[in-house]
């Protein structure tokens, strides 16, 4: 057993002569073996229990380590010159060991200076470890064995006083732990330096710049001689990753230390919501848009680079007399995120080891889920919309288009007997409806984006993509949330507004031609405009029924905060029902949402499997187009499945809404 230990650096002719002054020492359990600040007369050699090491604290014990069958414990206090123990160590269970008495292990050790420089070694990084433990640092979260695997990469620094060892500006390789010493941090800000802080033992600084690869953003000068601990990017990444609580507590410390600041050209404008409460929304420079409650705009307004998280949260007790620092970091967070703010490092590039299901969600939310888009295209409709088309917004046109919108939808009904005659032409009927659509795809935008400028207001972008269960067009109408309620509602009302009426137009047309396949043709464009009329106004997913219930209800990301309601409030709601009051909107949107979305999948994927079944059967034989019809439905059941799971599992808990 000695030689898995420092002693294995002895000789084995010295080992035996150790091994033969042992002595066999038992212990009752839960019995004290040493205790911090006695005199160390031996050590021990664990042969049988497990004892755990702890050192005093302000808040009593703090646990250190704990050790088992053949570990060392005791040796410190006879290399220490005061020979004081450093810790206690207390029996779990009931203990046999072999100590070894202080004039023993000296004569052994003066005589065999390795073993000497080997426990000097193990000494000085227990010590660390120990440190680690004891400090207020994030690295305090850590377990024994991580605090140890830490200390070993840790390098001792030494500063004389005076001594300027970080620099503002600077690119940071590492990041330091104060052993003892004070030193000062300083910034320079527009050629006037400002003291910010004075650190003393225990105090990590410069793990910013390391963890955002951002420059230091202060400098750090010595008050007088410091003991440092210094730790690499590397070192402090491969922790940080490896270590769940460690990551959280580094992401408090940055949120405490951080100082973020406006972006400029960011406007706020108010608005009332239906509940008579004030609701301030950022519009930002490159057309992202962002809403503050009163709370919020009370905490944006004080984002001038010069206030901490500390400082916020503060104001914030003294003027809403309620402390939510976590709200306050979440919306700073979101804030910075989103663009706007600068010098909120508070998403940095430590990062889990993603597990195999977050890896799928996230590719089976990216196919279900993509898009591409232009922007810049503001100025083009608005000189159309100057140019005639405000012509549609006046009274007597609007008059005009819903008399049209009826009238068609009459002659929709009545011209259906004739438009049902089978047409032999079938391809040539498709290839006339396709265009059908696109058209109706454009106007259906075309809606959106004029009624948007009626109001006065930018579309963003426009673009196409794919959303869950077929490809889709869309237009930017962001720039609405600065509007009031019913003028939201009325744009997103807007482009099913418009199929409506080009329907109408459609079913007129038929009735008045006298081609049958004309009036097919026609007929076929208006029931194709009906039927995406009803996927339009489908609220369970993010069309535009799905905005104009948010803005009628005024819950904004309505999808998002069902399924987070869902995931993390609704285990609890179940045990007590009184929870559920004030939520059955999201609880009754979320279960409807989950259940539109597995019903849809299966639909989809039959018609899918059809199909495809019916394409392959002329080309291969029955039984194997049956068997890849069945793959193709099945896989696209699992891709959906997976990105349902995947926003279930993107919908973070709600934090205390700011």
């Amino acid at each position: 057993m000695l030689a898995a230990t420092p002693f294995g650096e002895l000789p084995n002719a010295q080992l035996d002569e150790l091994a033969s002054a042992l002595e066999a020492e038992s212990f009752a359990a839960h019995a004290t073996v040493i205790r911090e600040g006695d005199i160390g007369d031996r050590l021990y050699l664990i042969v049988e229990g497990v004892v755990e090491v702890t050192v005093a604290g302000p808040r009593g014990a703090v646990p250190l380590a704990t050790l088992g069958p053949g570990e060392l414990f005791g040796e410190l206090a006879l290399l220490s010159p005061s020979a004081r123990r450093q810790a206690t160590v207390t029996t779990r269970g009931p203990l046999r060991a072999l100590s070894l008495r202080a004039a023993t292990f000296h004569r052994s050790l003066n005589a065999h200076p390795g073993a000497r420089a080997a426990f000097v070694s193990a000494r000085e990084a227990l010590g660390v470890a120990e440190f680690l433990k004891v400090t207020a640092s994030p690295f305090a979260a850590l377990d024994a064995r991580a605090r140890r695997q830490l200390a070993a990469r840790l390098e001792r620094r030494r500063v004389p006083a005076g001594t300027t060892f970080v620099r503002q500006g600077e690119p940071g390789d590492c990041c330091y732990l104060i052993r003892s010493g004070a030193v000062e941090v300083t910034r320079t800000t527009e050629g006037e330096e400002r003291k910010l802080a004075t650190l003393g033992p225990g105090a990590l600084f410069g793990e910013a710049a390391l963890l955002t690869e951002a420059p230091r953003n202060a400098t750090i000068r010595a008050l007088e001689f410091c003991d440092l601990l210094l730790l690499h990017r590397s070192d402090l990444i491969e922790a940080a990753e490896s270590r769940r609580e460690l990551s959280s507590r580094l992401l408090e410390l940055l949120q405490l230390r951080s100082q973020p600041r406006q972006v400029p050209g960011v406007v706020a404008m108010r608005r009332a919501s239906r509940d008579g409460d004030v609701i301030t929304v950022l519009k930002h420079p490159a057309g992202r848009y962002f809403l503050l409650s009163a709370q919020g705009l009370f905490i944006w307004k004080l984002l001038d680079g010069k206030h901490t998280l500390r400082d916020l949260t503060l104001a914030y007790v003294s003027e809403f007399k309620a402390f939510a620092p976590q709200a306050i970091a979440e919306l700073i967070a979101n804030l910075g995120a989103a663009g706007f703010v600068t010098g909120a490092h508070l998403r940095f590039e430590v990062r889990e080891k993603e597990h195999w299901l977050r890896r799928a969600t996230t590719l089976a939310r990216g196919v279900l889920e993509w898009q591409v888009s232009v922007s810049g295209l503001d100025p083009r409709l608005t000189r159309l919309y100057r140019g005639g088309v405000r012509l549609l917004f006046t009274r007597p046109a609007q008059v005009g288009l819903a008399a049209l919108a009826v009238a068609g939808f009459v002659a929709f009904l009545r011209v259906g007997a004739r438009a049902g005659v089978t047409i032999n032409d079938g391809p040539v009927l498709l290839l006339v409806l396709l265009p059908g659509q696109l058209l109706a795809t454009l106007v259906h935008e075309a809606g959106h984006a004029f009624t948007t400028k009626a109001f006065g207001r930018d579309v963003v972008r426009a673009g196409v993509g794919w959303y869950w269960f077929g490809p889709i067009a869309f237009v930017d109408t962001s720039d609405m949330w600065l509007a009031e309620r019913w003028p939201r509602v009325a744009v997103s009302l807007a482009g099913p507004y418009a199929n409506v009426v080009l329907a109408g137009v459609a079913a007129l047309g038929a009735a008045i031609i006298s081609s049958d396949f004309g009036a097919a043709a026609l007929w076929q464009l208006a029931l194709a405009s009906y039927v995406s009329l009803l996927f339009d106004l489908n609220p369970l997913l993010e069309f535009d029924g799905y905005y104009v219930l948010m803005d009628l209800l005024e819950r904004p990301n309505l999808r998002q905060r069902a399924l987070a309601w869902l995931r993390w409030q609704l285990p609890a709601a179940i045990r007590q029902p009184r929870a559920l009051g004030g939520h059955m909107v999201e609880l009754l949107y979320a279960v409807a949402s989950l259940a539109y979305i597995g019903a849809a999948a299966v639909f989809t994927a039959l018609l899918y499997r059809l199909l495809l079944q019916d394409w392959l059967a002329g080309l291969l034989s029955r039984p194997v187009a049956t068997a890849l019809g069945w793959v193709v439905a099945t896989s696209f059941v699992v891709l959906v499945s997976a990105g349902t799971i995947g926003d279930l599992r993107a919908a973070r808990a709600p934090a205390r809404s700011l």
